[in-house]
């Protein structure tokens, strides 16, 4: 799994969270309701295991709801301890968020990214650093 897939479903769990905390929901729509966060693909059986994970820590509860079509389903509901942890990730997020824009707003300020003369490595090798890849990324 590349490496920006492992960051994204680190955010599944405060996701998750604020979506209960904006209504209750079985399995299967909280993973259709992830599409708005860009998880249009979302593994339902990872979200599923996490659910669990997240009752077991008292973040959620759940509990057997009859379906007017079909079986029944597993509803999720947030508790108290969910709600506080929310309020937490928000925090989280929101330093990240800072960090995150500061970085924005310099990369987008650069211009020519590694223009420089390359640096010696230390073994007679010339490392031209990361600055043609920049290059071509920001084409």
């Amino acid at each position: 799994m590349p490496g920006h897939e492992v960051e994204r479903r680190a955010l599944l769990t405060p996701v998750l969270l604020l979506l209960l905390a904006e209504r209750r929901g079985h399995g299967y729509e909280l993973v259709r309701r992830l599409g708005a966060f860009g998880w249009e693909e979302a593994e339902s059986a990872h979200v599923y295991r996490l659910l669990r994970s997240m009752e077991k820590c008292g973040e959620v509860t759940s509990r057997w709801c009859a379906s007017a079509s079909g079986p029944a389903r597993r509803v999720y509901a947030i508790t108290p301890q969910g709600a506080m942890n929310l309020a937490l990730w928000f925090v989280r997020l929101g330093e990240l968020h800072s960090t995150l824009h500061l970085f924005l707003e310099r990369y987008v300020q650069l211009e020519d990214v590694g223009d420089e003369p390359p640096l010696h490595s230390g073994h007679g090798e010339l490392s031209s650093g990361h600055g043609d890849y920049i290059r071509r990324m920001r084409r």
